[in-house]
């Protein structure tokens, strides 16, 4: 289980559709806290419309994952809003203070946020589905 503090660092930084979406929010993360150095092949595509997002999130976790039943802490989450057809939002999954969150960034949120998993609903999130890092 992380220590809430630990996450503090990660918890504010505001989104940026070019430098800080919620995919080099997930990068950074990961290459931080977990020591893990993901990867996305040549020049990550960088679109601004919210489908061709989903697109293109949807393409990445089929690359960089596997998708598993029971996520552990530095895991991806993959999200769509409850309008989309699509998932096109991914955050981490950590458990701390006793209870699975998910710590991501969107333009509706304007920064890095840890929402408990259960919560996420509220927020207008369906989660689709976690996956393991390659």
């Amino acid at each position: 289980m992380l220590d809430a503090l630990q996450l503090d660092r990660f918890i504010g930084i505001p989104y940026c559709p070019r430098h800080m979406d919620c995919a080099d929010l997930a990068l950074l993360v990961q290459r931080e806290l977990f020591g893990r150095v993901v990867v996305l092949a040549g020049k990550r595509a960088r679109p601004l419309e919210l489908d061709a997002q989903a697109e293109a999130i949807a393409g990445y976790c089929a690359e960089l994952g596997t998708a598993v039943e029971r996520p552990q802490d530095g895991d991806a989450v993959l999200m769509r809003d409850f309008d989309a057809t699509q998932a096109g939002h991914i955050g981490i999954y950590v458990f701390t203070n006793y209870a699975p969150h998910v710590l991501h960034t969107s333009h509706k949120l304007g920064a890095s946020v840890l929402h408990r998993a259960q919560d996420l609903q509220g927020f207008g999130l369906v989660v689709e589905g976690y996956y393991r890092w390659n």
